[in-house]
């Protein structure tokens, strides 16, 4: 059950990095900064937030899909065994 919470949020992070990742830019420069930053330093925050959504979603996807795959290899294994 664990492994399926992490993959479903990993992948829903993934999926809404960009979505996200804008808005807490645009959060950022409103609440932080007062809502002027020029263009340059902007987008670089924004692919900034942009990117640890990306590593963080996919770094969740990779440790569920990671735990899927050895509970399955080991459920395979214990099948395998007890069919001799």
């Amino acid at each position: 059950m664990f492994t399926f919470v992490l993959i479903a949020i990993g992948f829903l992070i993934v999926i809404n990095g960009v979505e996200n990742g804008v808005d807490s830019a645009n959060e950022y420069l409103s609440t932080s900064m007062g809502g002027s930053m020029d263009t340059e330093s902007f987008l670089v925050l924004k692919k900034g937030y942009i990117l640890s959504n990306f590593i963080f979603g996919g770094i969740l996807l990779l440790v569920g899909l990671s735990f899927f795959s050895m509970y399955l290899y080991k459920f395979l294994k214990e099948m395998d065994v007890g069919d001799e």
